[in-house]
C-alpha cells in the first residue's frame, strides 16, 4: 500500500464503524415480596413491581416501595458499574456496533402491616425513646436540630407566637 492509501483506508473504516456504533442500556430491574408495590426511585414515581427502569448514571438512589396492607419501606441502594462501563472501556463499549445492556436487579420483601393499636403505640415509643437517646449522646448546641429547636424555627419563619398547649408542651408561669 501506498502512504497516502493507508491513512485514507483507515479513515474510510473509522467512518464506517462509528455510525454502526451501538449503545449500552443501563437498567435497574426492581422486584418485591408480594409483587404490584408502587416504586419510586428518588422521590420520582417508576411504576409497580415487578419494574424496569432505566438510568443515566450509577450511584446511590433513594429507594420507597409501598403496597396497602404492607409496612413501607425506604431504603438507599446502589448501582454499580460493570468494570467494561467505568471510565476508559466504557468508550469502547459505546463504539462497538452491538447494544449492551448492564442490568441491577433489587428485591424487596414487604411485612405485613401490623394495626394492632397496642404494637403501633408501642413502635411510637421506641421512636421516640430513640430519637430522646439520639439528642442526648449528641445534642445541638444551638438547639436547632431538635424538635423544640424546629417548632421555633417554623414560628419564627411565620412571625407566629407560641401556643405551649397546643404544642404539647407544659405551660410554664
Amino acid at each position: 500500500m501506498t502512504s497516502v492509501a493507508r491513512p485514507a483506508t483507515v479513515i474510510l473504516l473509522a467512518a464506517c464503524l462509528l455510525p454502526g456504533g451501538g449503545c449500552v442500556r443501563r437498567v435497574v430491574e426492581i422486584t418485591s415480596e408480594p409483587s404490584g408495590a408502587l416504586v419510586w426511585m428518588n422521590d420520582r414515581e417508576v411504576g409497580a413491581t415487578p419494574c424496569e427502569v432505566e438510568i443515566i448514571h450509577y450511584g446511590e438512589y433513594d429507594l420507597r416501595v409501598v403496597r396497602d396492607g404492607w409496612e413501607p419501606v425506604s431504603t438507599g441502594r446502589s448501582a454499580d458499574p460493570p468494570v467494561w462501563d467505568l471510565p476508559g472501556p466504557d468508550l469502547i463499549a459505546e463504539l462497538l456496533p452491538v447494544e449492551i445492556e448492564s442490568r441491577t436487579t433489587w428485591h424487596v420483601v414487604l411485612q405485613p402491616e401490623d394495626r394492632d393499636p397496642d404494637a403501633v403505640m408501642a413502635r411510637a415509643i421506641e421512636m421516640r425513646d430513640r430519637l430522646s437517646a439520639i439528642e442526648a449522646t449528641d445534642p445541638d448546641p444551638t438547639g436547632r436540630d431538635t424538635a423544640a429547636g424546629l417548632r421555633a424555627d417554623i414560628e419564627e419563619a411565620d412571625g407566629a407566637t407560641p401556643d405551649p398547649e397546643a404544642v404539647g408542651e407544659p405551660v410554664r408561669s
